[in-house]
């Protein structure tokens, strides 16, 4: 009897597949909130929200980046440190380059913005701080990942995929709700009155003041569709 290969089968998420990625997403998606918040707090003197959900700590931007890395350096085993490093650092510029675009065209909104910093390529990729991402990279491949990995794979496999499905249906139903109250404030911008009961739940549990609560380094861009340019704010 293969004691070995009967073990191995009983574990959750052995290898590289889909939900590997997806707590790798989440656990990056968390931890890259709690980080940032941190950090926040050390560079600027202010505890504010770094998350991009309703209804827990989390940040899109950090779990997508985590989940891409994954996917492009989970197998790194003969690739060179400087390969590494050009990965992260193309990847990088082009993951938040697409996000910000995004928010930009989708909900006229900025969560960063590097302009009038040199090094930097329309509003949201500075090449100077995607040297950043090729150092997170190089730890991600090398030290983070195997770990994280690891970590997963100690959950019984049945036990893994039920709680899968669960944290699965929870995050789509919040981040519909947050994508759809970030349209709806959106809308409150250009004083587009609630059209559904739906959309008179939203200005009611999330008015204007509670998310930017949530979303406090947000900013409205001039004319979305048309512009590039961004607004100055007062946060």
């Amino acid at each position: 009897m293969n004691t070995k290969g009967s073990l191995k089968r009983e574990r959750f998420a052995v290898g590289y597949n889909k939900y590997k990625i997806f707590w790798i997403f989440m656990m990056g998606g968390i931890m890259g909130c709690i980080l940032e918040t941190i950090w926040c707090y050390f560079a600027f003197g202010e505890l504010s929200s770094r998350t991009s959900n309703l209804f827990l700590p989390f940040s899109s931007v950090w779990g997508l980046g985590c989940a891409l890395f994954t996917v492009f350096l989970h197998s790194t085993k003969e690739m060179k440190t400087f390969n590494i490093f050009i990965k992260g650092y193309v990847l990088g510029g082009i993951f938040e380059f697409i996000c910000g675009y995004f928010c930009q065209v989708l909900l006229g909104v900025t969560f960063w913005d590097y302009s009038g910093l040199p090094f930097t390529l329309g509003h949201y990729v500075n090449l100077i701080f995607c040297i950043f991402w090729g150092v997170v990279a190089i730890a991600w491949a090398k030290w983070v990942y195997p770990f994280l990995s690891r970590m997963i794979e100690r959950a019984p496999r049945k036990a893994g995929i039920l709680v899968t499905k669960v944290a699965v249906c929870f995050m789509v139903v919040t981040a519909a709700i947050s994508g759809v109250a970030l349209l709806r404030m959106s809308e409150r911008q250009l004083n587009v009155p609630a059209k559904n009961v739906v959309e008179m739940r939203l200005d009611k549990y999330f008015p204007d003041h509670v998310m930017k609560k949530y979303f406090p380094k947000m900013k409205y861009i001039s004319e979305p569709h048309l512009k590039g340019d961004v607004m100055k704010s007062d946060t």
